[in-house]
């Protein structure tokens, strides 16, 4: 097997990243891997152009080694070099929310055992204007922590990094409204929300039953507005998310699409977080590709 690495040297605690040399090295002495081609990340590192030399060098694997960020622009990078290789992301970020969706694993056995079963699925490719993504796209309140939370933090404190950039993000964004028009199977509606995420998989934020209805290869995605309400309302809504159950509260819209526009009304350049990474402003249109990229699935996933 002839396999090509991208490796975020600074994502999360780097405790994979250490371990790559081993994992490596195992897979080679049993014959697994043939050839390796590691190149670790940097700030400014071009990933369109690293990716577009898989096109004519037969490549069998993509691994991505990172954080939701360091996945979303392989994934771009991928999708617009028509790269149709399949991908293992190696969850090394700080939150990694569909590496723990997708159940993938960061021991060296558990690694070792992914790439030697090498079980393919195919999963859904997601599109809001000209970004790409596999997870989840959401703006409004609190939505561009990961955008705006210090790398070096991230690293040194993990997920504790988001929550203190939360609390000073919390008393700027709470009191604000937003409005918002959401266009999807030729109905449409105008309310204003604190929050809305377009979701793939289940899992957004830490929260693994954002979306409790979603599959990552349904074609559909699932749409979750947090409607603006009392602050305690608010509150409650939140605390529902970890059970699922914030679907039927009545501050909370929830649907599922194949086709979705929407537009911030009353505020220009509002971010659009995609997958940790900046996704640009409104209005924004997406897309889904039904079934359009394969990846590496442990043989236990609960989606296999």
């Amino acid at each position: 097997m002839k396999v090509k690495i991208i490796n975020n040297p600074s994502s999360g605690t780097q405790t994979l990243q250490k371990n790559l040399e081993i994992i490596v090295g195992r897979l080679i002495l049993d014959n697994t891997l043939k050839e390796v081609d590691k190149v670790d990340t940097t700030i400014d590192f071009d990933y369109s152009s690293e990716v577009s030399k898989m096109k004519d060098e037969n490549y069998d694997l993509l691994i991505i080694v990172g954080g939701d960020g360091t996945v979303n622009n392989v994934i771009n990078a991928v999708a617009k070099n028509n790269i149709d290789v399949p991908l293992l992301i190696l969850p090394a970020g700080t939150v990694n929310d569909l590496g723990k969706y997708l159940n993938l694993p960061t021991s060296i056995e558990g690694v070792c055992s992914i790439i030697r079963n090498n079980t393919v699925k195919e999963i859904d490719l997601c599109k809001v204007n000209d970004k790409y993504f596999i997870n989840v796209a959401a703006s409004g309140l609190l939505a561009d922590i990961a955008i705006k939370t210090p790398v070096k933090s991230k690293t040194a404190f993990g997920s504790f990094a988001y929550y203190a950039q939360g609390i000073k993000e919390v008393p700027k964004q709470l009191f604000e409204t937003l409005k918002f028009r959401f266009e999807c199977d030729n109905e449409v509606l105008e309310t204003e929300a604190l929050l809305f995420l377009v979701l793939n998989s289940k899992s957004a934020g830490g929260f693994t039953n954002f979306a409790p209805k979603a599959d990552i290869d349904d074609g559909l995605f699932d749409v979750c507005i947090i409607k603006k309400s009392y602050p305690l309302n608010t509150a409650g809504v939140f605390l529902k998310i970890f059970s699922g159950e914030h679907i039927n509260d009545p501050n909370v819209v929830y649907l599922q699409t194949d086709n979705l526009k929407v537009d911030c009304l009353n505020k220009e350049n509002l971010l659009i977080d995609v997958d940790g990474e900046n996704g640009g402003t409104f209005p924004a249109t997406f897309e889904i590709k039904k079934r359009a990229l394969k990846v590496i699935v442990g043989c236990n996933d609960k989606e296999a």
